[in-house]
């Protein structure tokens, strides 16, 4: 016969019960956090997808021409580079996929190790010496292709052309006759020269820079949540051990509480992963515009496809995890059930047999009592000769 668990134990297993249900979704989350989110293979894989390059195309020659457009200190902006569109496309093609997958795998090797604690300062360096190369190479063939996309000139125009020194302040926005482009292509290709060298060989920015505008001590508070994360699958495995301890003497009690907590939480865990799956889209792009800044706002969509994919993947690591919990409690309650159905029938035979044993003992007393009513009258007998 097992012992009853006492009131208090189970009032004690009733509460670290509930530190189980409050834990386990970050719990879940701990493992792909540390072998997806965390791991730079998981980035490298995705820095040769087409739809990924094409949007990072779009947001480097986007920024690019913003700044060819932006004017410096004392400085005019000729109305050539005005049409940012127009100037985005013809940069496009000197910014490389290869270049580009290069970099994004560059990029993400140095944020990870900078988030992994495998280096000290949150600087990512963006090397740019490729694209200014390329630009420098064909910023002939990209000014024809501006001045070619323009409506052509017109009288006043020309003569604006044609007339005193021709300079990229003062050069209109037109495609110029035949006899005058190459005039218009040099003149503009000077400055667009000049500009090249004045952007650095490497562009570099600071992590550390944006998480400190956001977060009091940031550093500290990242280390200890991400070390939080890393001990929460040991304290969610102590927490079912102490809940064990504390039903020990009712073994059948102890697997069937511990079966129904595992599943419970396992399928409010699956609940709010489905929550997450259909809103991850909304989620995601909703971060990306509160975190991004208005002059970053052309890479939003070069962030946006990565932090969708690392969400899916995220959400479907998840999944499977709390698929596992919960097809492991189902478990452990079958083979709970099976174990007090084994019980239940070992103690009926055990009634049977006790049963059994009675009766035959109760067929032996009869047996025996109706020999001694045989052999009395013999004796009775005898006694009555030896009288005689």
């Amino acid at each position: 016969m097992m012992e009853k668990n006492s009131f208090w134990r189970k009032l004690l297993a009733f509460i670290l019960s509930v530190l189980v249900i409050v834990i386990i979704f970050p719990t879940i989350f701990a493992i792909p956090l540390e072998f997806l989110i965390m791991n730079e293979s998981t980035y490298s894989t995705m820095t040769t997808d087409e739809r990924l390059l094409e949007a990072g195309q779009d947001a480097f020659s986007e920024s690019i021409a913003n700044q060819l457009s932006v004017p410096g200190e004392d400085e005019v902006i000729s109305p050539v580079f005005e049409n940012t569109e127009i100037l985005s496309e013809g940069i496009q093609e000197f910014v490389t996929k290869e270049w580009l997958s290069q970099t994004l795998r560059d990029v993400s090797v140095q944020l990870l190790q900078f988030f992994n604690f495998k280096q000290p300062f949150g600087i990512v360096s963006i090397d740019l010496t490729e694209i200014k190369e390329n630009v420098l190479a064909g910023r002939d063939a990209l000014i024809d292709k501006i001045l070619s996309s323009s409506a052509p000139c017109d009288a006043t125009e020309i003569t604006q052309i044609t007339s005193g020194t021709l300079t990229v302040r003062n050069m209109p926005l037109c495609n110029p006759p035949a006899e005058l482009k190459s005039k218009v292509i040099t003149a503009i290709s000077d400055y667009v020269e000049e500009f090249l060298y004045k952007i650095p060989q490497e562009y570099q920015l600071n992590i550390e820079d944006g998480i400190n505008a956001s977060l009091n001590n940031p550093i500290i508070s990242y280390s200890l949540i991400r070390w939080l994360f890393r001990i929460l699958p040991v304290l969610f495995m102590v927490l079912l051990i102490l809940i064990a301890i504390c039903l020990g003497k009712n073994k059948h009690e102890m697997r069937n509480w511990l079966g129904k907590l595992i599943t419970i939480s396992a399928a409010i865990s699956l609940i709010l992963i489905l929550v997450l799956v259909i809103g991850s889209e909304q989620f995601t792009a909703l971060f990306i515009n509160q975190t991004l800044s208005a002059e970053n706002s052309s890479f939003g969509t070069l962030l946006l496809i990565v932090l969708q994919a690392v969400t899916y993947k995220t959400l479907l690591w998840m999944g499977i995890i709390s698929a596992t919990l919960l097809g492991i409690g189902l478990l452990i309650l079958f083979f709970s059930k099976q174990s007090i159905k084994r019980a239940s029938m070992e103690r009926a035979e055990e009634e049977i047999q006790y049963q059994e044993s009675a009766d035959e003992m109760l067929q032996t007393k009869q047996e025996m009592a109706e020999a001694i009513v045989e052999e009395t009258p013999v004796d009775e007998k005898v006694k009555k000769e030896k009288k005689k």
